[in-house]
């Protein structure tokens, strides 16, 4: 039998003050399940770590040591006067500052992980990735902007509002719990506004449009992870590959917005991020955008309480 405390979901957060007739915006302001940030929170630090130990580790001495490639000096040109980068190994001692900073970042990570103070080990992480991100940008692709902006999101969200240490279930309440919505509606945006201009940019090129350049891309030895087996597949299916990419990236705000399109969209999405990952070298990229799928994942129905509200969408 339910308890009376329990009929009603617990919503945990603050909602923000928007001027004027924003402050009516129901897609935005509408609360979601905790357990959809909780979700999104745990994925993030799982590539973090990932992206850590095999993408930065290995190299950490060449990428990021004073005597290597990617030392404070290494791109001063980037915070002359006029720009707004930044980095704290620009003001951490070079002789250690670079592995005590990998080394909070990962501490930050781990935090995420089991939801210990998620809003501050969130902002830990975004602040040490912003400053490996800008001392050396030449290691840089897309995956690092989307991992930038997702430790913003799990840092504001109250990812730890469940399935971490510090969840509000722990006092012994199995109700509902929500959370402020508006942080994944606005990575959803981000992401919209990614695909698409993503497709817009490939819809202007020849090469695209042909769909041929999915072809030379997976028989090219820099680009592709499996030049083995490209030959076996017929162009065809190439140029459809390239077609395919094209016509989700520009459809995706609108097929996200409808429910019985909505699940198909996902789905290809993920699809192509998995892809990608084992097929192309987009460094972190796929990761950390299959990384943001997790939001979509209805994790609060696996509780034994009905559930009815439905996905950040």
């Amino acid at each position: 039998m339910t308890k009376p405390n329990e009929t009603e979901p617990r919503f945990v957060g603050i909602q923000p003050r928007l001027p004027g007739v924003l402050s009516r915006w129901h897609w935005l302001l509408r609360p979601i399940p905790a357990e959809r940030m909780a979700a999104l929170r745990i994925a993030v630090a799982v590539v973090t770590l990932l992206d850590i130990g095999i993408a930065c580790l290995p190299q950490f001495a060449t990428y990021f040591s004073e005597s290597g490639l990617g030392g404070p000096d290494a791109y001063s040109w980037r915070f002359r006067d006029g720009h707004h980068y930044w980095s704290l190994l620009r003001v951490l001692p070079a002789s250690w500052g670079s592995a005590a900073l990998m080394s909070a970042w990962a501490l930050a990570a781990c935090a995420l992980l089991i939801g210990f103070r998620p809003f501050v080990s969130g902002l830990v992480c975004w602040a040490c990735a912003i400053s490996f991100w800008n001392i050396n940008p030449g290691l840089c692709n897309g995956g690092d902007q989307i991992r930038n902006s997702l430790f913003l999101a799990v840092a504001v969200g109250r990812s730890g509002a469940v399935w971490g240490a510090e969840s509000v279930r722990k006092g012994g309440y199995t109700g509902r719990v929500l959370v402020p919505g508006w942080p994944a509606k606005v990575l959803l945006v981000q992401f919209a506004c990614m695909y698409v201009f993503s497709g817009v940019y490939k819809l202007l090129s020849p090469g695209w449009q042909t769909g041929y350049v999915m072809y030379f891309v997976n028989h090219d030895l820099e680009w592709c992870l499996t030049p083995n087996l490209s030959p076996h597949l017929p162009v065809f299916v190439h140029r459809l590959s390239s077609w395919v990419a094209v016509a989700w990236e520009l459809a995706f705000p609108l097929l996200i917005a409808f429910r019985r399109t909505c699940i198909p969209t996902l789905w290809v999405g993920v699809v192509f991020h998995v892809l990608t990952f084992f097929t192309l070298e987009v460094g972190h990229f796929a990761l950390y955008s299959l990384a943001f799928y997790a939001i979509f994942v209805p994790g609060e129905r696996w509780r034994s309480a009905p559930i009815t509200s439905e996905p950040p969408k």
